[in-house]
């Protein structure tokens, strides 16, 4: 007997299961249970993986629905999660399948999740996200004047402090060498050897899954569905954490000169993990609101739930040429296009993080050489988490043959206010963005993330934020939706034709003379670009199975 074609349309899924207010009274009863995964590992050098099933009962209250777990240390109060997304790095890939076919699937987690909470607002993230997750987004902004090495000059610079981890009303203590003056992390942040005597870490499926957040899902009427999680890799016994260029945890240094040793540092982020489970609601509705359910999955061509999925793809600016001799500093202009793809997809829009590669030694490091780190371009504030504003960038899009901007975007301001039209107003202290600092001393000091050695007027110990955290939180955003009061509703992207998605990035690169210093910049080094493209799928529920297929 030869397969059945299907050709009816499905219909629309029930309002219902939509993550929307209704406009009716509904009767339900609802269910929490604690869902323990059916399998779990995990080893702190290679990272692991759970596996929960859930129940075919009701239905989910997906956006809800939550991952609960505790790691625990090696050593007590030597190491916390970065500051940018907490223990939401800790997910490195995320699975929700249905009777085997994957229905979505999340790449790069904490990296996604950090650029869509920075649409919260400030008081979220802190009141909030911190809480759930022990991340450190009480980020401020404060002038301090002081004086550039090479001139008389007084530069005001915008300073970012967290007085939560800096624990100062101003830029922090010095974080140079141990004992009561020496910059530390609270308590309450940092990672206990002990099981139980670390804060749990709560994200929700909705942080990372589109489909979760916008959807309820009828557990009742669908084959086995089951949430696959991948867990990243932390520390390793044999190199300390700090040196783990992808790791989700950074050094806390409590000022304790006895824990200060190599023996200890070497168990810094060596990470156990509780058993982790799921916090979930089900939602129990009446005869009549189950019936327009089975009804829609019993139709011709089954039940359709509309949702945003997020796939990433990979580009490289390439590195700038280093500079021998001379008597001045030299720039390049490094220009690469990113041909994305997408034909005949609803796209609806797309981000853009920025790196200088983090495995690069171009450069002054973004380290501390006190801590004995590896000298790479992470940030030991947030690791790779972020995104870096790069010296002389500008950029521009080409949407069907089309071209997005009449002339290039290079004015940080008006980058903010489109990243700002995709999820709404970014949030984030305007040096964290960008520099503001644009003579070429101030970009000198800023972006190679090194104070000039020796200037007496300028303070390079106070605090250990302000060094890190300028111009790292600069993402590029595109909205490619018709009308941003409708959101992410079907229809209201663009629908992209034969021509790829085209991105046309370009940069400066600046090259060190012998006479200030005879090594190239940290602006030498290659940028890798990572894009974060949301388009619309159709989840098809039927009586067998399920299909999943672009909108």
């Amino acid at each position: 007997m030869s397969e059945q074609t299907i050709t009816a349309t499905p219909v629309n899924a029930p309002d219902i299961l939509r993550n929307q207010p209704l406009s009716r009274q509904v009767d339900v009863n609802l269910e929490t249970n604690i869902l323990e995964p059916v399998s779990h590992s995990y080893q702190s050098s290679v990272g692991g993986r759970t596996t929960f099933i859930l129940p075919p009962k009701g239905v989910l209250d997906a956006p809800n629905a939550a991952i609960v777990f505790e790691v625990n240390c090696a050593a007590d109060n030597l190491t916390c999660f970065n500051y940018a997304n907490g223990g939401l790095s800790m997910i490195e890939r995320i699975t929700a399948r249905c009777g085997g076919t994957i229905i979505s699937q999340v790449e790069n987690c904490g990296q996604y999740a950090n650029i869509k909470q920075n649409y919260a607002s400030q008081g979220v993230k802190e009141g909030v996200l911190d809480y759930r997750h022990l991340s450190s987004n009480g980020i401020e902004l404060s002038i301090a004047p002081a004086k550039i090495a090479v001139s008389s000059i007084t530069q005001e610079f915008q300073q970012l402090y967290n007085p939560e981890c800096d624990q100062t009303s101003s830029f922090g203590r010095s974080y140079n060498g141990n004992g009561a003056n020496a910059h530390q992390t609270q308590i309450s942040k940092c990672i206990s050897a002990t099981a139980r005597q670390s804060p749990e870490v709560v994200i929700k499926l909705a942080d990372v899954f589109e489909i979760f957040a916008e959807n309820k899902l009828p557990l009742m009427a669908m084959a086995q569905v089951e949430i696959e999680i991948e867990w990243a890799v932390a520390g390793d016994a044999a190199v300390a954490a700090v040196n783990v260029i992808d790791s989700p945890v950074i050094d806390s240094l409590i000022p304790d000169a006895a824990l200060d040793t190599a023996a200890v540092k070497l168990q810094q982020g060596i990470l156990t993990m509780s058993t982790p489970n799921m916090m979930l609601d089900y939602i129990h509705y009446d005869d009549v609101e189950r019936a327009k359910i089975y009804d829609s999955i019993n139709s011709g061509g089954g039940m359709r739930l509309d949702f945003s999925e997020v796939v990433i793809t990979r580009g490289v600016n390439p590195a700038g040429t280093a500079t021998s001799g001379g008597a001045n500093d030299t720039t390049q202009v490094v220009a690469s296009n990113h041909i994305l793809g997408f034909a005949q997809k609803e796209v609806q829009k797309i981000y853009v993080q920025k790196q200088y590669d983090l495995r690069s030694n171009t450069g002054n490091a973004e380290l501390d050489a006190d801590d004995s780190q590896v000298k790479t371009h992470r940030n030991i504030l947030t690791n790779q988490f972020k995104s870096t504003q790069i010296l002389g960038e500008t950029y521009n899009w080409f949407i069907n043959n089309q071209r997005v901007y009449d002339r290039d975007i290079a004015n940080p301001a008006v980058a903010h206010d489109y990243l700002s039209q995709v999820g709404g107003m970014w949030t984030t202290p305007k040096a964290y963005f960008n520099t503001n600092n644009y003579n070429a001393n101030g970009l000198k000091e800023l972006l190679d993330c090194s104070w000039a050695s020796g200037a007496a007027t300028q303070d390079i110990n106070q605090g250990k934020t302000h060094r890190y955290l300028a111009g790292a939180n600069n993402y590029v955003g595109l909205s490619l939706e018709k009308y941003r009061e409708m959101g992410s509703v079907p229809g209201n992207g663009t629908r992209i034709g034969s021509a790829p998605i085209e991105f046309n990035y370009s940069r400066v690169t600046q090259g060190k003379s012998a006479g200030n210093g005879g090594a190239a910049s940290s602006s030498n080094a290659e940028v890798n670009l990572v894009f974060y493209i949301c388009y619309r799928r159709s989840l098809i529920i039927r009586q067998l199975g399920v299909d999943v297929s672009d909108a």
